[in-house]
């Protein structure tokens, strides 16, 4: 005798995640969900208000289970942490499908309030006025964002296309730079922003840490 289908938050949420990867954030809907879970579609409504509520809770989940180095680590540089932080909130997103759109599109801009002091504090440790370091984390967050987001929508498979006729030295020198580019990968090209953008963070008058 078969089980009932689990109808559960946790169960609808694993459901929309396996529809996220499946078809993408343009092909998630209800329907499919509840479908997947073997379930009539009213019956979501049990435990989310709508698809915008659903997402929300999908987007938590996913950066809850696979963005795990949100906190600094005793004694760590500040810059070491907000790079560790960087990778491995683009690690989350880039591991399912449309994940950087879900994350930039659902969910509160609220951090939880716990692990924000503790990334303040740290920058504050540091050199930062506190106004300065929330400043700064969020231009990571959206640099992050933005280029995981990219690299999971750009065409031609984040190739860059030139369509040109030139063939003298200044054009095939430009060229010539552009395949080194795109042969390096997307982690190298996100990795030399990343490091620019935080040595351009830098608090002008930083503090020395032991």
């Amino acid at each position: 005798m078969p089980y009932p289908p689990r109808t559960d938050r946790a169960a609808i949420i694993a459901a929309a995640i396996v529809v996220l990867d499946e078809r993408g954030l343009d092909g998630v809907s209800l329907r499919a969900i509840a479908t997947h879970l073997g379930i009539r579609q009213p019956a979501l409504y049990h435990h989310f208000a709508s698809k915008a509520d659903l997402l929300d809770s999908v987007a938590d989940e996913i950066l809850s289970q696979r963005h795990a180095d949100r906190l600094p680590h005793d004694g760590e540089q500040w810059d070491a942490f907000v790079t560790r932080n960087a990778r491995s909130m683009r690690q989350a997103m880039l591991s399912i499908r449309d994940g950087a759109r879900l994350i930039a599109s659902s969910g509160s801009r609220s951090p939880r309030l716990d692990t924000a002091i503790a990334q303040v504090s740290l920058l504050e440790d540091a050199g930062f006025t506190a106004a300065e370091a929330v400043l700064a984390l969020i231009a990571v967050s959206r640099y992050t964002i933005g280029s995981a987001i990219e690299q999971q929508t750009a065409r031609d498979g984040g190739n860059i296309v030139i369509a040109t006729s030139r063939s003298d030295d200044e054009a095939s020198h430009f060229l010539e730079s552009i395949r080194d580019v795109v042969a390096m990968g997307p982690d190298h090209e996100f990795e030399t922003g990343l490091a620019a953008l935080i040595r351009g963070l830098a608090p002008v008058n930083p503090i020395e840490q032991t």
